[in-house]
C-alpha cells in the first residue's frame, strides 16, 4: 500500500497547483489522474489579469505560452454592440498544453504522479484509505478532490447533484481578429452566454446555459455563422452545497468554484488550491482558510440571479452606449479581486 500525507485526485490546474504548493511547503503528496497527458479540456482558456497575476505570485518560475488579447466585444440580444480595450490583456492558453506544462512543473519539484481513477475511500480517525478503480490502495491523512466538474470525490461526499450548467464548445480556424467576443441573450436561458476566444493555434467558440442541449448548441453556432464541427461538452457545477470535512477537501471545479455569473474557473481553481495547501501545511480547517472564497461565491450567486433579467439587460444595453464606462467596470473588477 502506498502511504502519503496528501492524495490529490485530478491533475488539472487546481490539482497540479495544489501539488506544487505542497511540495514547496515540504509536504509529501501524490497526484493521481485517470487521463494520459497532454489531454484536451473544454475551456475557453482565458486567464484574466487577476488570474495570471495570482499564477505569477504562486509560481514565479513557471513559464507558459499564451496569446495576449486586450480587445473585447460585447453583444446584447444581437441588437446592441459594444467594443473596448482593457487595461491588462487576457492571456489565452491552449488548455491541452497549459495543463500538461503545469503538471510537468509539479513533477520537476519532485512531485509523485501516477495514473489511476478514484473509486472510494474508507475514513477512520487516524487516516484515509483510498481505493482506485485498479484496486490499488493509498493511505493518506488528506484527500483533495480536484477531479473536475464530474468529480468522483464530490460524488462520494454528496451523491445528489447541485445546480449546474452544460457548457459546450468546438475549435474553429482563427478568424484573424485578436479579440474576445461575448454574446448575451435572454433567449439563451438563465446564465446563458456565447463566446469566441482567439487561441495560439485556433479559436474556441462556446455556449452554455441552464438548458443547453447539443441541438441548442448547434442552433446558436449556426446563428453565429459557424459551421458544424466536433463539439465537446462538460457540466459546470455552480454550487458549494456539500458536506465540508477537515480531511477531505474539494477545490476548483470539483468544489463548484467557478464564477457564478461568468463561469470563469481558473482564478478560483488557483485560489482554492492555494487555500487547500495552506490549510494542510498549517493544520487549519479548509473552511476557515477558504472562507473569503465561500463568501465571494455567495455574492456572485446574487449577481447571477439578477443578471439575466429584463431590467439588467436594459441597463447593460444602456451602458454599452458608453464603452469607456464598461471598460472601467471591467478593469475595476479585475483590480478589486486581489490575491494577497
Amino acid at each position: 500500500m502506498i502511504t502519503t500525507e496528501v492524495l490529490i485526485v485530478g491533475a488539472g490546474p487546481a490539482g497540479s497547483m495544489c501539488g506544487c504548493l505542497l511540495k514547496k511547503a515540504g509536504v509529501d503528496c501524490v497526484l493521481v489522474d485517470h487521463a494520459t497527458f497532454p489531454r484536451d479540456k473544454i475551456c475557453g482558456g482565458g486567464l484574466t489579469s487577476k488570474c495570471w497575476h495570482l499564477l505569477e505570485h504562486l509560481l514565479p518560475d513557471f513559464h507558459y505560452d499564451f496569446n495576449p488579447v486586450s480587445h473585447v466585444t460585447l453583444d446584447i440580444e444581437g441588437k446592441v454592440h459594444c467594443e473596448f480595450d482593457i487595461a491588462e490583456p487576457i492571456r489565452i492558453v491552449a488548455r491541452r498544453v497549459f495543463d500538461h506544462s503545469l503538471l510537468q512543473h509539479y513533477q520537476s519539484l519532485g512531485g509523485a504522479f501516477m495514473k489511476g481513477a478514484f473509486q472510494t475511500v474508507e475514513e477512520s480517525p487516524s487516516q484515509l484509505i483510498v481505493t482506485l478503480k485498479s484496486g490499488e490502495q493509498i493511505a493518506c491523512r488528506y484527500l483533495v478532490g480536484a477531479d473536475g466538474s464530474n468529480s468522483r470525490v464530490r460524488h462520494y461526499l454528496t451523491p445528489n447533484e447541485g445546480y449546474r450548467i452544460l457548457a459546450m464548445e468546438q475549435y474553429v480556424p482563427k478568424s484573424g481578429r485578436n479579440a474576445i467576443d461575448v454574446g448575451l441573450s435572454l433567449s439563451y436561458g438563465q446564465g446563458g452566454y456565447y463566446y469566441r476566444f482567439p487561441g495560439t493555434e485556433f479559436d474556441v467558440v462556446g455556449f452554455g446555459d441552464s438548458e443547453t442541449t447539443p441541438e441548442k448548441f448547434r442552433s446558436v453556432m449556426r446563428d453565429k455563422g459557424i459551421p458544424d464541427g466536433k463539439a465537446r461538452g462538460a457540466f459546470v457545477y455552480l454550487s458549494n452545497d456539500y458536506p465540508l470535512k477537515d480531511h477531505i477537501i474539494l477545490i476548483g471545479d470539483a468544489g463548484g468554484f467557478a464564477n457564478r455569473a461568468t463561469c470563469e474557473g481558473l482564478y478560483d481553481a488557483f485560489m482554492t488550491a492555494r487555500h487547500a495547501a495552506m490549510a494542510i501545511s498549517t493544520g487549519r480547517p479548509f473552511r476557515e482558510v477558504n472562507a473569503p472564497v465561500f463568501k465571494k461565491m455567495k455574492r456572485e450567486e446574487k449577481v447571477a440571479r439578477r443578471l439575466f433579467t429584463k431590467t439588467s439587460f436594459w441597463l447593460i444595453s444602456r451602458l454599452c452606449h458608453y464603452p469607456g464606462i464598461v471598460r472601467w467596470i471591467f478593469d475595476t473588477k479585475m483590480r478589486r479581486e486581489t490575491w494577497t
